[in-house]
């Protein structure tokens, strides 16, 4: 019997060891919302909260999960993998934050990871530029109460629709209004698209907010962007999109200046005599052609006691075997209704239709500012057109 037994114990053994397997090596990693990349922090706003998602394998579960966000605050330990903070900052200025994930399994074996996390200031502090902007329920990027050195200059920008005009067969009336949603824009957030950048560039740096202007089909980017010398503008990309037929891109951009007050501006378009004259009523005052040598060659500009805005259009064009098309701008006074139409697709649109004939000269007004570009389609050769809108300073400014 004791030879027996040993025999079967020598049989079982080798089965037993062979089932015996060591654990796989303990692995961590994390991603954050918003962000750009998986390597690169973007669209992280003062005040937003981020959310932070681990990733475990290996070791002996049960996890748990251990969050230093370092910005001073009490770290967080939780048996889920996800977590949620809010950063603050305590100045006017971006700031890198590094975050240290631990993950602890039940042997127990611990690893950490780091990562930076860049969350910027807002409002922007740039250059003397205070800026507020947000995501609207109908537009792309809002700017609005902008002040250059404490004085008002912006009192509201928008790029309120991009449409899109068919000769024929894209639609019932051949005509999109394009705008992107509130939804849409938090998707360009979270995915870390909205982006602060800054330029150095000598004589005068400047900084730009941009953003994709989000719509199914086509290819918007739109910018606004702010100069150390009291310049700014609005720019817009347009890459290819729509149908594959001849078709006019029309952005509508509706800006309300203050220079330091609201109840006192007025509007004035260069004329081919080479002098600038006063408009008066609302109306449209298409771009006629003739600039202003001395003043940055421009063609509209806007003034309140001893303050003024020239304006310059600048359009760059990707299928130049079709004519150029005049812009639009656009005067109207400021009624907080005249924002957007119904956008039913029964008729095309033009802010146009906001001029009822009312005194516009000295008083509270509005531009829309209404460029065309004629294009291929998605069919032609690829290329990029670019609509820039400029406004420089004169006059007695800070």
């Amino acid at each position: 019997m004791l030879v027996i037994l040993t025999a079967l114990t020598i049989l079982v053994l080798p089965t037993t060891l062979q089932n015996v397997t060591a654990p796989t090596p303990l692995t961590l990693s994390f991603k954050f919302v918003p962000n750009l990349n998986d390597t690169q922090s973007g669209s992280i706003i003062n005040g937003d909260i981020v959310t932070f998602t681990a990733n475990a394998t290996g070791g002996t579960g049960p996890y748990s999960f251990t969050w230093n966000f370092g910005d001073g605050s009490t770290p967080v330990t939780s048996l889920t993998n996800s977590t949620q903070h809010r950063f603050n900052l305590t100045n006017d200025t971006p700031e890198v934050f590094t975050v240290t994930c631990t993950v602890t399994d039940s042997t127990p074996q611990a690893i950490s990871v780091n990562r930076a996390v860049t969350v910027q200031d807002w409002p922007v502090n740039r250059l003397g530029w205070r800026i507020f902007w947000n995501i609207t329920n109908t537009d792309g990027i809002n700017i609005w109460n902008v002040t250059y050195h404490n004085n008002i200059v912006i009192r509201d920008a928008r790029l309120a629709a991009v449409q899109v005009l068919y000769s024929f067969g894209c639609s019932t009336t051949n005509a999109f209004y394009d705008e992107p949603g509130f939804l849409a824009m938090m998707g360009v957030k979270n995915a870390g698209n909205i982006v602060y950048q800054n330029s150095t560039a000598s004589p005068n740096p400047y900084f730009e907010i941009t953003s994709p202007y989000q719509v199914g089909g086509y290819d918007y980017d739109e910018t606004f962007r702010f100069y150390q010398n009291g310049r700014w503008e609005i720019d817009m990309m347009i890459g290819r999109g729509g149908c594959a037929i001849d078709h006019i891109y029309e952005p509508h951009w509706r800006i309300d200046l203050a220079l330091g007050e609201d109840s006192n501006n007025y509007m004035s378009q260069y004329t081919p005599q080479g002098k600038w004259q006063d408009q008066v009523w609302e109306g449209n005052y298409t771009d006629n052609g003739y600039r202003d040598q001395a003043h940055n060659a421009s063609e509209w500009r806007w003034a309140d006691n001893g303050r003024y805005y020239y304006i310059t259009p600048t359009i760059i064009r990707a299928d130049t075997d079709l004519p150029p098309l005049a812009s639009d701008v656009i005067l109207a006074r400021n009624h907080p209704s005249e924002i957007e139409l119904s956008h039913d697709f029964t008729h095309v649109e033009s802010p146009a239709e906001f001029g009822n004939g009312e005194l516009a000269f000295r008083r509270d007004i509005v531009l829309w500012f209404v460029p065309k570009i004629l294009d291929h389609g998605p069919s032609a050769v690829n290329g990029v057109k670019d609509i820039t809108l400029t406004f420089n300073p004169w006059g007695t400014w800070p």
